[in-house]
């Protein structure tokens, strides 16, 4: 590196992690978005237009769907729910819930691992022996091997109840789903994304450091 990029580079560090942080999502969000987010309102999993929806899809799209109605019989007046299948549905013929495999959190799991996985895995370190030259250095953290299993729990438990508070809330009010299924819930979802990355930058990164210190 030559000095002048070497002193943006000096003035970016304090913000070096928010901003690759930041660079890891908007990649791993738009790459799934342009090879395999075309079908996501369908049963199938398209990527780069080629069906690659694997036999156990539906088993998990089931399988939230019996988590979903288990959280939704936590609270009064939902004994007339029905499950079946994929679909919650009330015997009082008020709207219901299909879940799709869009529904099971993949697309959030995947962006979350991604992450994780390439979060920190090298940095760039000025070189001993030169002012100017910087050397990359991988950074082993093993803790990774169960904070992102970790991770993908507390994602699937807020999923469970993202869906159950969807059914829930537009068995009455139809008209909002697009603003919590779109809005609200999706925000949460990745705020809960980036508390995951906070906590893990704070707790075994910053502090790993300074006990190197």
């Amino acid at each position: 590196m030559n000095r002048k990029t070497t002193m943006i580079w000096d003035t970016l560090t304090p913000f070096k992690s928010i901003i690759y942080f930041t660079i890891l999502l908007f990649f791993f969000h738009f790459s799934w978005k342009i090879l395999i987010d075309g079908d996501i309102e369908d049963d199938f999993i398209l990527f780069l237009g080629k069906d690659i929806t694997p036999d156990w899809i539906y088993s998990v799209q089931v399988w939230f769907t019996n988590a979903a109605a288990w959280f939704i019989r936590l609270f009064p007046n939902t004994d007339n729910l029905v499950v079946n299948g994929n679909v919650l549905s009330y015997t009082d013929g008020l709207i219901g819930t299909r879940i799709i495999w869009g529904c099971t959190g993949i697309k959030q799991m995947t962006i979350f691992v991604g992450i994780m996985i390439f979060y920190r895995c090298f940095t760039l370190e000025k070189d001993r022996y030169s002012i100017d030259k910087y050397k990359f250095k991988f950074l082993p953290y093993w803790n990774k091997l169960w904070y992102i299993p970790l991770g993908c729990i507390i994602l699937t438990l807020y999923n469970i109840v993202r869906i159950g508070s969807i059914s829930l809330l537009i068995r009455y009010n139809p008209d909002i789903f697009d603003s919590l299924h779109d809005g609200v819930f999706r925000i949460i979802y990745y705020t809960i994304i980036f508390l995951l990355w906070v906590i893990w930058e704070e707790v075994f990164v910053i502090r790993k450091s300074r006990k190197k210190i």
